[in-house]
C-alpha cells in the first residue's frame, strides 16, 4: 500500500515537473515514443551506499560495485568501506542482495577497504573488471585504475598503469552493457568492450560531454590498446583513433553530463544511455542506433521522481538479465545523492530498483502524429 499511494503522488506531480524542465540536447526519439516508470514497483536497500553500476555474470547471476557503506544488510557506518561488490541473486521481484567483498558480513574481506569507488563494472569471459577512480586527489583531479577480479569478485588485481589525471585526459566511468558474460554485441561490435568516460574537467557536468573508447576483449589489461572513438566517415562507419586527444564527444548536453549508462536491447536493436545533467531529478533517457549516436530523446525531466537538482544523479542502468524479450519492459537499478534526492521518493545514498516500460510508436502510422506534446 506505501508504494502504491508513492506512485499516485508521484503521478500527480509529474507535469509540475515535466513543465519545467529545460529543452532536451536531441530532438524526439522516432522509435520509442515514452518511457514510463512504475513508482508503485519501487524498493530500496543498502541504506548508505551509492553508485550500483551492475553486470551479468556467466553464472546467471547479476554483481554490482557501491561506495561508502556496508553494502545489502549494512549502513552507512556498519560494515562501511569505501568499496564494496555484491551479488544480486533471484528476480525483479524477488531478489536477495550478498556482499561478496567487503561490506557487513561479507564472503570475503574487502579489497578497498579505505579509498576507491567503482562506476563502471564489467564481466567479460569470466572475468570481472571495475574502472576505480583511487580518491587520490580532489575530485575530479584523481587517476583511474582499471582492477579485476578472476574468482567472481572475492579478491581484486589493480593494473600498474593508470588512466593517469592529466587536462583533457579521459576518465574511464561507465561500460556499455550487453549481455551475459558480455555477450550479445552486434556483428559489427563484436570482439570489443566499449567505456563511456569525461575527460577531466573542473566544469560541473563533467565538461557537458562524454567520450567512447573501445578495447580488444583479451586485450583490456593493455593501455596500448585502447583506442576512441573520433568520427564516422562517409559510409557512417567509426573511426578509432589511439591519440585520446583527437577523440570526439559521443554525446553531449549543455546542461551537464554525469555518466549514468548505456546497455543494448536486443529487442529493439537499439542502445538506450541514460545522463543525469548533473542532479538527482534531471535525468535523460536517449537512445541510439549506435553506441557513438545519432542520439534522439525519449524523456528529459528536471523533477524525476519528484526529486530536485541539489547533488548529484550518479548511475542508472538497465540490467539486459531481466529485460523482457520484445526490450520494452525493463528493471532499473539506480542511485542518487545529496539533498534533492531526498526529496519526492527519498532516493539518497542507497541502492534503488524500479520496474519501466517503453512505448515505440505505432509502426503505421508517422511518428510526427504520435509524438506527445511538451
Amino acid at each position: 500500500m506505501k508504494n502504491l499511494r508513492l506512485g499516485l503522488l508521484l503521478l500527480a506531480s509529474v507535469d509540475v515537473g515535466a513543465s519545467e524542465a529545460p529543452e532536451p540536447p536531441y530532438p524526439h526519439s522516432r522509435v520509442l515514443q515514452s518511457i514510463a516508470w512504475h513508482w508503485e514497483t519501487y524498493t530500496t536497500a543498502a541504506l548508505g551506499s551509492d553508485l550500483w553500476p551492475v553486470a551479468w555474470g556467466p553464472d546467471d547471476q547479476l554483481y554490482a560495485a557501491w561506495g561508502d557503506g556496508g553494502g545489502f544488510g549494512g549502513s552507512n557506518t556498519d560494515g562501511r568501506v569505501a568499496l564494496g561488490f555484491a551479488r544480486i541473486e533471484g528476480t525483479p521481484e524477488h531478489w536477495r542482495g550478498v556482499n561478496v567483498n567487503g561490506g557487513k558480513d561479507p564472503e570475503h574481506p574487502a579489497s578497498f577497504p579505505r579509498k576507491g569507488k567503482a562506476s563502471g563494472l564489467a564481466i567479460v569471459d569470466g572475468v570481472f573488471y571495475a574502472t576505480v577512480n583511487l580518491q587520490d586527489g580532489i575530485w575530479p583531479n584523481v587517476n583511474h585504475v582499471l582492477a579485476w577480479s578472476t574468482n567472481y569478485g572475492a579478491t581484486w588485481t589493480k593494473a600498474e598503469w593508470l588512466f593517469a589525471r592529466s587536462e583533457g585526459s579521459f576518465q574511464p566511468a561507465t561500460f556499455l552493457t550487453f549481455g551475459k558474460d558480455y555477450t550479445g554485441a552486434p556483428g559489427p561490435l563484436a570482439g570489443y568492450v566499449y567505456i563511456y568516460g569525461p575527460k577531466l574537467s573542473a566544469v560541473r557536468g563533467s565538461g557537458d560531454r562524454l567520450y567512447l573508447a573501445r578495447v580488444p576483449r583479451h586485450k583490456l589489461r593493455e593501455r596500448a590498446a585502447y583506442e576512441f572513438y573520433s568520427r564516422s566517415d562517409a559510409g557512417g562507419q567509426p573511426v578509432w583513433v589511439a591519440d585520446c586527444a583527437q577523440a570526439q564527444p559521443v554525446f553531449s548536453d549543455p546542461n551537464g553530463v554525469n555518466p549514468g549508462a548505456v546497455v543494448y536491447i536486443p529487442g529493439l536493436k537499439r542502445f538506450l544511455l541514460t545522463s543525469f545533467h548533473v542532479g538527482p531529478g534531471q535525468l535523460g533517457v536517449f537512445d541510439a542506433p549506435n553506441p557513438w549516436g545519432p542520439w534522439t530523446t525519449i524523456e528529459y525531466n528536471e523533477h524525476w521522481g519528484n526529486m530536485w537538482a541539489e547533488g548529484e544523479g550518479l548511475t542508472c542502468g538497465f540490467p539486459q538479465k531481466w529485460m523482457s524479450a520484445d526490450g520494452l519492459t525493463l528493471w532499473s537499478i539506480f542511485s542518487v545523492y545529496g539533498d534533492g534526492a531526498k526529496r519526492g521518493i527519498n532516493a539518497h545514498d542507497r541502492f534503488n530498483l524500479i520496474k519501466t516500460t517503453l512505448q515505440p510508436f505505432d509502426a503505421t502510422l508517422p511518428p510526427s502524429s504520435q509524438r506527445p506534446s511538451r
